[in-house]
Formats: structure tokens, C-alpha cells, sequence
């Protein structure tokens, strides 16, 4: 309103300056309401009465009154709680009782030997060199015989072959006519040659000394014997409790509101027209003031709360009261190395004899007798023929 009063006020100064003064063409009080309108003014009355009031609203800043009022939110909590012990550990009823035993100090170890059971081992040997002495054994002799040919001769002589009757059966002697053949003998002398075959066998005897190594093995062994001290020790465990104060800081906010007023000038200035129906000089302007109330300042702030304290408590540390008494040591052994006492001895043993039978060539003998000649024969006729017992000078003349 403020602004909009003053763009009036500067309008109507313009107006006033640039009225025209020539000639008016339209009708008057058109004119009149054109240049009131102009200037935001509101046009009024009749005739040589009417009049142009403009009003001009000046609106002044708020204006704090009166005394501020503050009102608090409620408490929150602000940052982490602050705990603290406010007493020391205070030992709890009903206690917890245990009891053990425990080594005391260092064990005292003490070394021995345990001699263990002998063990007894003979183990035949050679002793010496071994003797061998070879004999020849035959056996039982088999023979075998072969016939063997020498050179053959051949010998041939006439003969006859084939006869048959040609006279007639009642004659006193029988005339036959025969093919003339040469009669071929082959004779093959043979020897009857006796094989004698002995099997022999070569039988070694071998005698080899020997003797018996006995030895003697005993472990011993190293025993590492070891006491170790011992006591009984009683615990009594107390639980404990700490008193504790927990401190909670809190914030709040705090709003202050600040009441203010707002004083309004009004100001109405009425305006005649001249002969151009223009604005005239104004008269007396009349001012009116108003007071209302304006808008309240509000102001926020984050002020410190009231702390939150709480007590309660914590587990403390266990504390404990040992009691100890001597209890039976504890007493074990221990193997060590064990190592070996070695004792040997020699005695005569039975010699150890070795018979080999190997089979060597046998005794082959041959004999040679006569034997019984291989006789063959062969008969070739010639082609010609002859006549046994002729009977007629032509047979006479073939006579065989």
C-alpha cells in the first residue's frame, strides 16, 4: 500500500504538469473521470461541485512492543551418557570354591638302566675250505645190434623159362619148349656189428667244516625316572559388584516471541478540476493514523536441559583367595636309548656234506660177427626159345 500510495502521488504530479491546454474536445466531465482515474483518485460530486479525492496509505514498519516471552520444548537427550564408578568392588555373597592340584617347583629327574631278558641266536657257518673227491659209477650196460652190407656180386648163367608141353601126353617122355633166360644172382655179404653202452656217472663228495656262532644279545636300557612335587591349592572366588552414576545431559529449545505494531497514515487529498478539466491545485490534504498490531518476531535457541543422573551397577572383577597345601608328588618314568651288549662265541658244528651226481660219457664197445649173406635173384628172357627131351633133329638143333 505503501509503494502504491507514492506511484499515485507521482502520477498526480505528472498529470498536473502535462494537462493539456489546448482546446477541450470531449465532453467535460468524461475528462474529469479520465484524469481522476489516472491518478487512482475517486471522482465525485456534479456541476462546478464535482472533485477528485485521492487517498495515499503510508504503512510503517513493524515496531517491536511490549517485553519478549519465552517458552521451553521439553528435554531430549544430548550426546552419549556419562557413566562413572562411585564406589569400589564390593565382594558378593556365596562365593565359588574350587580345588586342584598343581605342579610346585621343578621335577627331579634321576637316570638308571634296566637290564632286559637275553636273547639267545646260533647261526651256522663255514669254517675252512671245503674237500671234494670224485668217483666214477657206471651203470647198467644195454646193447643194441646193426647189420651192416658189404659189396655185392653178380653172377649170371643161361636158363630157361617158361616151358610148356608140346608133345602128346601119352608119349613115354615129355617134350617141352621153353624161352631161353639168363639168370642174374646178386650177393650181399653182411656183418652183424654188437654196440655195448655203459652209462657212468661222476659222484663228488664235498665236505664242508662248519661251526656255530652263538651270540648273546642283552638290552639295556636307559630309565629316566622323574618326581615332581605337587599341592593342592583351595580357590575361593568372590563376584563382585561396582556402584555406578550414569549422567544424561539433555538439551532444549527455547522460542522467544517478540509482539510488535504497525502504524498506518492515511491521507486523503481532494482535488478540484480547472477549465481544461484538469487537476487544480489540491487543498488541505487530511491525514488519519492507525495502529494495529504487526507480525511477531520469533527467535529459536538450543539451551542447555536439566541432567538425568541414575545409579546402578556394574559386574567388578573376580577376586580370588588361593590356599595351598604339600600334596603326594607325582612320580614317572621314562624310556631313554636302549643299547645293546653284544657277547659271541664259537663252537664245532656237524660239517656239512654235499653229494653231486653229474652224468659224464658213456663206455661205448662195438663187436663185429658174419653175418648171413643177402642173396637176390633175377630172371631175363633173351627172345629166343629151345626144347627140353628134342624128340626131332630141329629140335635137337635147340636144344636147351
Amino acid at each position: 500500500m505503501r509503494f502504491s500510495s507514492l506511484v499515485a502521488a507521482t502520477t498526480l504530479g505528472l498529470v498536473v504538469a502535462l494537462a493539456p491546454a489546448g482546446p477541450v474536445l470531449a465532453a467535460p466531465e468524461d475528462d474529469r473521470r479520465a484524469a481522476c482515474t489516472a491518478v487512482n483518485g475517486e471522482f465525485s460530486g456534479k456541476g462546478n461541485n464535482q472533485t477528485c479525492t485521492v487517498t495515499t496509505v503510508v504503512v510503517g514498519p513493524d515496531v517491536p512492543s511490549g517485553t519478549p516471552t519465552t517458552t521451553f520444548s521439553e528435554d531430549r537427550p544430548a550426546g552419549d551418557p556419562v557413566t562413572v564408578d562411585t564406589s569400589q568392588p564390593v565382594r558378593q555373597p556365596s562365593p565359588e570354591v574350587s580345588t586342584e592340584e598343581r605342579d610346585a617347583g621343578d621335577a627331579t629327574v634321576v637316570r638308571t638302566e634296566r637290564v632286559g631278558t637275553p636273547v639267545v641266536t646260533e647261526e651256522e657257518r663255514d669254517t675252512g675250505e671245503a674237500a671234494s673227491e670224485d668217483v666214477v659209477v657206471p651203470g647198467t650196460p644195454t646193447s643194441t645190434t646193426r647189420t651192416e652190407r658189404g659189396t655185392t656180386t653178380t653172377t649170371q648163367q643161361p636158363t630157361t623159362t617158361n616151358c610148356r608141353r608140346v608133345n602128346d601126353d601119352r608119349s613115354a617122355k615129355p617134350v617141352e619148349k621153353c624161352d631161353r633166360a639168363v639168370l642174374t644172382t646178386r650177393t650181399t655179404p653182411t656183418t652183424v656189428v654188437t654196440t655195448t653202452t655203459t652209462p657212468q656217472e661222476r659222484v663228488t663228495t664235498t665236505t664242508q667244516p662248519r661251526e656255530t656262532l652263538v651270540t648273546t644279545t642283552t638290552p639295556v636300557t636307559e630309565v629316566f625316572t622323574s618326581t615332581q612335587p605337587r599341592e593342592s591349592c583351595t580357590t575361593t572366588t568372590f563376584q563382585t559388584v561396582i556402584a555406578t552414576a550414569t549422567t544424561q545431559q539433555t538439551e532444549r529449545t527455547a522460542t522467544a516471541t517478540q509482539q510488535t505494531t504497525r502504524t498506518t497514515t492515511t491521507t486523503k487529498t481532494t482535488f478540484t478540476f480547472d477549465k481544461s478539466n484538469g487537476l487544480a491545485q489540491p487543498g488541505t490534504p487530511v491525514t488519519t493514523m492507525s495502529t494495529t498490531a504487526g507480525d511477531p518476531v520469533i527467535t529459536t535457541a538450543e539451551v542447555p536441559g536439566t541432567p538425568v543422573v541414575t545409579t546402578g551397577t556394574r559386574p567388578g572383577e573376580e577376586e580370588s583367595d588361593v590356599v595351598c597345601t604339600p600334596a603326594a608328588p607325582v612320580i614317572t618314568s621314562a624310556d631313554g636309548e636302549t643299547t645293546q651288549d653284544v657277547q659271541t662265541a664259537t663252537v664245532p658244528a656237524e660239517p656239512t656234506v654235499t653229494v653231486t651226481r653229474e652224468e659224464i660219457d658213456p663206455l661205448v664197445v662195438e663187436t663185429e660177427a658174419p653175418g648171413a649173406p643177402v642173396v637176390t635173384t633175377d630172371t631175363r628172357t633173351t627172345g629166343q626159345t629151345c626144347y627140353k627131351n628134342p624128340a626131332t633133329a630141329e629140335q635137337r638143333r635147340n636144344r636147351c
